[in-house]
């Protein structure tokens, strides 16, 4: 840290002679590995601010980042190590550097004021569009604000979904409903771009809890429209880039069209081969494309529905006008619920059920859109195996299967073990009571009269599995039972029932 030297560039090494001015001649035995990238190096990093004593500790931040396309040529490699120069010439940093800057900002989130003491970092505001007012001074009509810089506190933050909605889950004949809020899903903004980026909900189906398990099974994404720039200057060669967020089919027609009611613009009469040539710069070439799939019309497009289709949206209302109506009864605006009524499935069989939030990204910082986890939600549920109209309590409980046999093959089939391999087949035998009081006491007894196991069932009435209870073959003893015939009894405040049950191992 005190002789003052800097090494030189690897990359050089096999040029720099012995009488160069600025470097010291290298050793020739490995001057050429190191100018190839053949010998790896060992480096030392060393650093003090002078505020360190001895036992002292420095806390030392680092990013290891890597770039795409970083050779603009498929052999560039070959310069080396007899021409450096034509080396760096065909190198594009811009992949590399993008991908730094991402590290630098999930350390220090720009704009974030993490410590509260007013300062947020620095940001730049980029004018697009302005008037001059009557005494001649521009007035900026369009403009963004990019923030680039964090307060220097630490953050550790990634980019991030948006929240997943709030689900609930009810069982209903031979189904599921789900019931979902989005009231924060589509009003949090992004912590990089501080824009709403919102882009819709999955909805997905699992009979075990591992996230590889769940199929989609419906979507709703809101209809905007991806907007492709040809770029002149693209390498190898011209093309397509995608650099703007999203926009909405009217942002588009106030844009490009006749006007923000141009009914008559097409957003998809402009394809590659036929874009769409900007009227006052003619050289600005565009075409559009879908941005996920546009499903956006409840029940229609989507068959997600709104459960409340006539609640007005509270978003730009002045806070005194939002009423107890605007509400739920649970305390949630009804402008953001949903609903999804999943049908025709094995009421004797557990699902897992999850609704997840996505947004569209951000394409000029190469960021994907994201998804909330999968599980992040996710919920258990047996479908009903009553009809509610009847209403389930004025019906006997169910038990199944009964008999229980060792040599129907449960685990096989799915019924019972799934996503546990890993345990005893004697551990995963499962019984099942159905249509059961929320509160109960489950209780088997042999024929002799002796308490095999007593299961206490203890649920919230919302609970999705509620009415639901499992018996894992096991006495209360902690041993598998025999074959023979039982007796069960489910005990509550409101009722008391009794059948019998056949096992044969």
């Amino acid at each position: 840290m005190t002789n003052g030297e800097v090494d030189y560039e690897t990359a050089q090494a096999k040029k720099i002679t012995p009488y160069n001015l600025n470097w010291i001649y290298p050793d020739q035995t490995w001057a050429t590995d190191v100018a190839d990238g053949a010998w790896a190096l060992q480096c030392l990093l060393s650093l003090s601010d002078g505020s360190v004593g001895p036992g002292g500790t420095y806390r030392v931040v680092f990013a290891m980042t890597m770039g795409e396309n970083f050779h603009t040529t498929p052999d560039n490699l070959k310069n080396l190590p007899d021409d450096p120069d034509a080396y760096y010439a065909n190198l594009d940093f811009s992949d590399l550097i993008k991908n730094a800057q991402w590290a630098r900002w999930i350390y220090d989130n720009p704009g974030i004021d993490t410590d509260n003491d007013g300062y947020a970092g620095e940001f730049r505001v980029c004018v697009f569009d302005s008037v001059l007012d009557a005494n001649n001074n521009w007035i900026a009509t369009v403009a963004e604000t990019t923030w680039y810089k964090g307060d220097g506190v630490p953050d550790w933050r990634a980019a991030l979904p948006p929240p997943a909605p709030k689900m609930w889950v009810t069982p209903t004949f031979k189904g599921i409903n789900i019931r979902f809020n989005g009231q924060e899903s589509e009003n949090t903004p992004d912590i990089f771009t501080k824009l709403i980026d919102f882009e819709g909900y999955r909805i997905y189906l699992a009979r075990d809890d591992r996230e590889t398990s769940y199929s989609f099974i419906a979507s709703y994404d809101i209809e905007n429209f991806d907007k492709y720039v040809y770029n002149y200057e693209k390498q190898p060669f011209a093309g397509w880039d995608l650099l703007d967020f999203p926009m909405t089919l009217r942002e588009i027609r106030c844009a490009y069209g006749a006007g923000c009611d141009d009914s008559l613009f097409d957003v998809f009469q402009y394809r590659p081969s036929s874009p769409y040539a900007h009227r006052n710069y003619p050289e600005s070439l565009f075409y559009f494309e879908k941005h996920e799939g546009n499903s956006s019309e409840f029940g229609v497009t989507t068959p997600i529905t709104k459960r409340f289709p006539n609640a007005p949206d509270p978003r730009g209302l002045p806070a005194d006008s939002i009423t107890a109506d605007f509400y739920t009864d649970d305390g949630y605006l009804k402008f953001f619920e949903y609903e999804f009524t999943i049908e025709n499935i094995i009421p004797t069989v557990a699902y897992y059920v999850s609704v997840t939030a996505i947004d569209f990204g951000w394409p000029k910082s190469n960021l994907e859109p994201l998804e909330t986890s999968i599980t992040e939600n996710a919920q258990q549920v047996y479908a009903s195996i009553v009809d509610p109209a009847v209403g389930a309590d004025s019906l006997r409980i169910v038990v199944y299967p009964n008999p229980y046999r060792i040599d129907a093959n449960y685990r096989s089939r799915g019924f019972e073990g799934l996503n546990q391999d890993d345990r005893w087949s004697e551990r995963v035998r499962r019984i099942h009571f159905a249509n059961i009081p929320p509160k109960c006491t489950i209780s088997i007894f042999s024929l002799d009269g002796d308490l095999v196991r007593e299961i206490r069932h203890d649920k919230d009435p919302g609970d999705p599995t509620a009415r639901h209870a499992e018996w894992g073959l096991i006495s209360r003893n902690g041993l598998r039972v025999v074959s023979g015939l039982y007796y069960w009894v489910v005990e509550s405040d409101s009722r008391t029932e009794m059948g019998k049950l056949v096992i044969i191992m």
